[in-house]
């Protein structure tokens, strides 16, 4: 009698133990789905499964038109880190000097990339990814003006993109020149040849192409040492879509995707 009481024991531990796993597994499966569900949703998307992007395309090869679509560097950047991420971007063109108050403002647009030049005022109302990218800026002038020294433009007409680094450069360092804002970089590249600005200053990876390819009548007079860093701005009360992101920068870097994208877009 005490041998069969002890195996309806046993029996009966045994079927409540696996009851107890089954119910420990549940739970820990129900708080994986939960984990990944709430870290998608302290995204805060605009909209869901999508990353709403803004881009001033006018900045060839970083991020330019080609017929009806968005390309270039910062726009197969931002789709790779999209895609890693499970979401589809969506990219907008944007006027530059409106980027970082659309984004800053968090209804249209979940992030911005546009060379972007990381510094202190615009931190104070959006956050920075890591850097992604390295630049400086260069000086471009019509090959045939003479102008073979920056002292030359102390008090000649230079110009630059409004809310650019080039601007505030142009305005530091500048102080007497003739400055004219132009929204979109080929604008002020236009007044160049129409003799409108003796110079126009902007980042070096889209002079260095401009020079080379539409622009062959411009020259870079001089390429300014400045170490500025690119990175993708996003709104400051999503500070989770920021890591996210930071995450897939340092995955694209050292998977070598990274080096593959510059060589692609930019040479």
């Amino acid at each position: 009698m005490k041998k069969k009481m002890t195996k309806g024991l046993v029996l009966a531990l045994v079927g409540v133990l696996a009851v107890a796993c089954l119910g420990l597994a549940a739970c820990g499966g129900s708080g994986s789905n939960s984990s990944n569900s709430s870290s998608q949703k302290a995204l805060e998307l605009v909209q869901d499964g999508t990353l709403k992007v803004a881009t001033s395309p006018d900045y060839k090869p970083m991020e330019y038109q080609e017929g009806s679509d968005i390309t270039g560097f910062d726009v197969a950047l931002i789709g790779e880190i999209a895609n890693r991420m499970g979401l589809k971007a969506d990219v907008q063109s944007q006027a530059f000097d409106t980027l970082v108050t659309q984004v800053a403002g968090g209804s249209d647009f979940d992030c911005a990339i546009s060379s972007i030049t990381i510094n202190d005022e615009r931190s104070q109302t959006v956050t920075f990814t890591d850097p992604y990218y390295d630049s400086n800026l260069a000086i471009v002038v019509l090959k045939d003006s003479g102008i073979t020294s920056r002292d030359q433009l102390a008090d000649a007409e230079v110009a630059a993109q409004s809310g650019s680094s080039g601007e505030e450069w142009a305005k530091e360092n500048l102080p007497n020149a003739k400055y004219t804002p132009f929204q979109e970089t080929p604008d002020a590249l236009a007044a160049l040849r129409t003799g409108k600005v003796k110079a126009v200053i902007y980042d070096e990876p889209a002079a260095e192409n401009h020079v080379a390819n539409e622009y062959k009548d411009c020259s870079i007079l001089e390429v300014i040492p400045t170490g500025e860093q690119y990175g993708i701005i996003v709104n400051k009360d999503n500070g989770a879509l920021a890591e996210a992101m930071n995450e897939q920068i340092k995955a694209i870097v050292d998977d070598g995707t990274m080096d593959k994208l510059k060589k692609q877009y930019i040479g």
